[in-house]
Parts: structure tokens; C-alpha cells; sequence
């Protein structure tokens, strides 16, 4: 299970060098293949296996409008790569524009992927949702 965040840095080639800690755990539950491809509100990186789980599903959607969208933005976007020697990945160039994604960012373990976020818009983001976390929280039933 991937949790917690990480403030890192894209270097000027597009890299991302992903923690050792993660990187170790990715390769150890999925192998080192990972998709990265646009989400709805920042980058997603996936394992390899669970991206293709989630592309096979595409096709199954009943509303062709979302459907489509499905497979021209996740699929569409989509990059399979793989961890360099050094635990690096290369951020495809129209995925940090579209995201607007600097050299400062956020990555977010999110249980079975990552999500990248610029770190200005990471830090907007959870502020805004530090006001509903208590609800969601009471969602859990715990």
C-alpha cells in the first residue's frame, strides 16, 4: 500500500527520482513498469498491472461519452516506463504542461498508485480540504 507524501523535484530533463523507500516497495508488490498518465486533477502513476486493470475496464463503461473520454484522457495520455537504475522516471513534457507541474512537486502514495501534484496546487488543494476531512473521516464508521 502506498501512503504518505513526498516534496521532490523535477530536474531540468524531466526526471523525477522516485524515494528509495518507494521504490523499493513498488518493485517488491509490482515490478519496477509504471504508467503515468493524466488524472483529473493532477498526474497519476500507476504499476503497471494495476493501469492495465484499470484500462481494461474502459471498455465495459455503457455511456459511450464517458467511455470515449475515458480512453482519449487516461488511455490517451498514458506513458508506460520504467525506473531507471537510479529510481528515476521521466514525466512526459505534455503531462508537467498540462498539469502545469515545475520543478517543485508532490507525490501522494494513494493506496495502489501515486498522484503528482505542483506543490503550490497540492498545498491549495489540501487547505481547501482541510474544512470537509471530519466528515470524510466519519464516513469509516470506525
Amino acid at each position: 500500500m502506498f501512503a504518505g507524501s513526498n516534496k521532490l523535484t523535477i530536474d531540468d530533463k524531466g526526471r523525477l527520482a522516485v524515494p528509495a523507500r518507494l521504490r523499493t516497495q513498488l518493485a517488491d508488490e509490482y515490478g519496477k513498469q509504471i504508467a503515468i498518465t493524466l488524472g483529473p486533477e493532477c498526474i497519476e502513476v500507476y504499476p503497471a498491472a494495476v493501469f492495465r486493470r484499470i484500462a481494461e475496464a474502459i471498455p465495459k463503461i455503457q455511456d459511450r461519452a464517458k467511455r470515449m473520454l475515458m480512453q482519449r484522457l487516461f488511455v490517451g495520455y498514458a506513458v508506460e516506463s520504467e525506473l531507471d537504475a537510479q529510481g528515476r522516471v521521466v514525466v512526459p513534457t505534455i503531462l508537467r504542461e498540462l498539469k502545469q507541474l515545475g520543478t517543485d512537486v508532490v507525490l501522494v502514495g494513494q493506496i495502489d498508485h501515486f498522484e503528482l501534484w505542483s506543490e503550490a496546487q497540492w498545498t491549495a488543494s489540501t487547505s481547501e480540504a482541510q474544512a470537509s476531512y471530519a466528515d470524510a473521516y466519519a464516513a469509516l464508521n470506525l
